[in-house]
């Protein structure tokens, strides 16, 4: 179960530290398109701590954008290997189905790295948005190799194993954006923010 908070609040991070643009090939997931993605973060941390600013920005970011980040540019930061991952952006909704293999000693405890080590699915739902710099997430659905996981347990592991390394996440309060990030919306295949 460690491995399922592990994986959520990698996603819930995630979520909230990415920045986005327009990039041409829209259905192309490579390390091309997570560049791409690295490239629109580093615009929006340059905008914020730019003094002659003339206005807001927008940029868009895509599914393949965000599936490129994590395979290419998360790759060292999740404790787990991506196998894969299905970004699925639907009006104020993100889910992604991913596809993670542990490695067999992976919490350093026998019994539960017998349960949570090997290859396992996972799927992750909620809604996302963000408007006068605060950004909400509201976790709907979580699913381990296709079973339902109660919310409260999910809950409950972020108290237990993910506050006490990251003491601000909360999954019930807003949260401050970003680098200055005025309001996120999302639609269907894409995430349009303005900074």
């Amino acid at each position: 179960m460690a491995a399922v908070i592990l994986t959520g609040a990698a996603a819930i991070l995630f979520l909230r530290f990415y920045a986005v643009e327009p990039v041409s090939a829209q259905n192309d997931v490579s390390e091309r398109s997570a560049k791409s993605l690295q490239m629109k973060i580093d615009a929006i941390q340059a905008a914020e701590n730019a003094k002659d600013r003339k206005g807001a920005e927008t940029v868009e970011v895509f599914e393949s954008e965000l599936e490129s980040y994590v395979l290419y540019s998360m790759r060292d930061l999740i404790p787990a290997r991506v196998d894969l991952i299905d970004v699925q952006l639907t009006p104020g909704i993100v889910a992604a189905d991913t596809k993670l293999t542990f490695p067999s000693d992976s919490t350093g405890n026998p019994l539960v790295d017998a349960i949570v080590g090997g290859t396992h699915t996972f799927f992750l739902k909620g809604k996302l948005a963000a408007s006068e710099k605060r950004g909400r997430f509201e976790l709907q659905e979580v699913k381990v190799d296709g079973i339902p996981v109660p919310l409260i347990l999910i809950e409950t592991l972020v108290e237990k194993y993910v506050k006490p390394k990251y003491p601000d996440v909360d999954l019930k309060e807003p949260f401050p954006m970003p680098w200055g990030m005025e309001s996120l919306v999302i639609t269907q295949g894409k995430a349009t923010i303005v900074y």
